[in-house]
């Protein structure tokens, strides 16, 4: 736990000190269909998740820093489950990255931590546990205007523990531009 609040303590240093420098900064809503793999497709169906990035830029490169906060989650299948119990598995990543743009096109990777849980009930009973991984992503998108298209590929896999969570991404994201309050008036 000690390394994953230095890892934060890190990564909020970084993403004020990109803050100052000048660039295109952006923030992105985005929404996506996750499938899940490795082991966790064994158990996991298709699920969704949503997440909030704050692009900044720097240099005279076509580049950004990012933030990004995500949720996600995905249903056990009901093969694996006793009648009237409900299980799931959600994943909170805190991710800081580097994008790169490429004309329309991006590469961009990620790393930081993941609060993965792992949730079940039934009608008397809720019993969840949650650990906190490294984790990382690295994903290729196209940006056409407002609008990002993209697909990612984020792990938080630890061997042998039953809160692994590895999957791909179909994500559609939406970028607004924020400035500093000396260029709102240009």
């Amino acid at each position: 736990m000690k390394k994953s609040l230095i890892l934060l303590f890190s990564i909020l240093i970084f993403s004020a000190s990109v803050k100052a420098q000048k660039g295109n900064n952006q923030f992105q809503i985005a929404a996506q269909v996750d499938v899940p793999t490795g082991d966790l497709s064994d158990v996991a169906k298709t699920g969704y998740g949503f997440s909030a990035k704050g692009l900044f830029g720097f240099g005279t490169a076509r580049q950004q820093a990012t933030l990004e906060v995500g949720y996600n989650r995905f249903g056990v299948k009901d093969k694996f489950l006793p009648q009237g119990v409900s299980a799931e598995y959600r994943s909170i990543p805190i991710y800081t990255g580097f994008r790169y743009m490429l004309g329309h096109f991006y590469l961009e990777p990620q790393a930081g931590v993941a609060f993965n849980t792992v949730y079940a009930s039934n009608l008397f009973y809720l019993n969840s546990e949650t650990k906190t991984y490294f984790a990382w992503a690295t994903g290729v998108g196209y940006a056409y205007k407002q609008f990002d298209f993209a697909v990612k590929y984020q792990s938080s896999d630890v061997k042998n523990s039953s809160s692994d969570i590895t999957f791909v991404a179909f994500r559609v994201g939406y970028r607004l531009p924020f400035y500093s309050k000396s260029d709102q008036w240009k």
